[in-house]
């Protein structure tokens, strides 16, 4: 028998004592009121949590990895690659089996990940839930099991010391600008953490956006910057109200084409970085958007950063397969990291698409793929 209702009339802690106490095995699904994004998923395993998602929670961890320095970005797209041949398998434990990190680095991110994304929950007031039991999943090869009530006494810690940081940062939604020096203000003695949040202000993105950047915690980035606030470095520049689940907040409101034109405007204006920060936000928000993954790669490809540039890539032809531009710029990214055979698989792809570039460029990508095949040739001959 399924457990529902209004989170009005049950509060979230309260559905996890009880699937806790009576130590239920099955899944609650939480959709928020408005039910534009798609319900949010917390599996019970005889009371205790082994998951929860919300929003790409894959791709969540992968960030994580790579901002840990445990992972490369070569490993993290091996790993989605075989992920799209083994659909249902998690790409911790597929990173576990490449031998790409270890299990009980993984379980550590997991946890901090099921722990933030359990916080943020418990804060929704609007919406609607369901428990259905059902027989817990064959576990991986990285299982993880938290404890409901070692959550909640997390959850009621942060909800206590929210009620100072609020007096300074109401809500996640705010954004954090540089207040303008004076030969009165602080000497800056940070430390590493705080530089880092310090380094990801720019005036325009929200506590939410900089926490999802770096890979940490949201009441973390709070606790860091109502420290800025408090000693004149930083400012708050909105406070404007904004519901309790919002994932992004701004992002979803205005038409996909503006934030699409403003990052293609950075792009235009030299400011990759920054078109970088936007396209990152709008992945968050548009997961099923090819063309928010093809600028994306282009912002990381004026960076340098090949490894991104393939993973951006590898995102936008799969929702997009017969995008002919797409697999052009592949060929030449995974030419730039030296993996010849993608290279010429992507050529070869893309020459049997009708191009809406044109002769030239189809005429550069069969150069380039005939260059490669003449040297991975020669490779061969020399056993290399």
């Amino acid at each position: 028998m399924a457990i529902e209702g209004p989170l009005r009339e049950l509060a979230l802690t309260d559905v996890f004592q009880l699937l806790d106490l009576s130590r239920k095995t099955g899944t609650l699904s939480i959709t928020p009121e408005d039910r534009r994004s798609r319900p949010a998923l917390v599996r019970f395993e005889r009371g205790a949590v082994t998951a929860a998602e919300l929003g790409q929670a894959h791709e969540r961890l992968g960030h994580l990895l790579l901002r840990a320095g445990k992972v490369t970005e070569t490993q993290v797209e091996q790993a989605r690659r075989a992920q799209q041949y083994a659909p249902g398998t998690p790409l911790g434990s597929i990173l576990v089996d490449q031998g790409a990190v270890t299990a009980d680095e993984v379980r550590r991110q997991l946890r901090f990940q099921i722990q933030e994304i359990v916080f943020e929950l418990i804060q929704w007031k609007d919406g609607y839930f369901r428990f259905e039991e059902g027989p817990a999943p064959e576990p991986g090869s990285v299982p993880v099991r938290v404890s409901t009530e070692s959550l909640l006494m997390e959850a009621a810690r942060r909800v206590d010391e929210w009620s100072t940081l609020e007096k300074k940062i109401p809500h996640m939604g705010v954004i954090p600008v540089f207040v303008a020096d004076s030969p009165d203000g602080p000497t800056l003695d940070l430390h590493p953490t705080e530089w880092e949040v310090l380094a990801e202000i720019d005036g325009t993105r929200t506590l939410k956006m900089i926490a999802a950047s770096l890979g940490r915690g949201d009441f973390d980035v709070a606790k860091i910057v109502f420290g800025l606030v408090s000693t004149g470095v930083a400012d708050i520049l909105d406070e404007t109200a904004e519901p309790a689940h919002a994932p992004l907040p701004g992002t979803m409101e205005r038409p996909l084409r503006d934030a699409l034109g403003e990052a293609e405007l950075a792009l235009a204006d030299g400011a990759a970085d920054r078109a970088r920060r936007l396209l990152d936000d709008l992945a968050r928000a548009h997961p099923d958007r090819p063309e928010v993954y093809t600028l994306l790669a282009e912002a990381h490809r004026r960076l340098g950063r090949w490894g991104e540039v393939i993973l951006a890539l590898g995102r936008a032809s799969s929702l997009d397969p017969l995008a002919a531009g797409v697999h052009y710029q592949m060929g030449f990214a995974a030419a730039r990291t030296g993996d010849l055979n993608r290279a010429r698989d992507a050529w070869d792809t893309y020459l049997r698409l009708d191009d809406p570039g044109g002769a030239p460029r189809a005429a550069r990508a069969l150069r380039a793929r005939d260059a490669v095949d003449a040297l991975l040739a020669v490779m061969d001959e020399e056993g290399r």
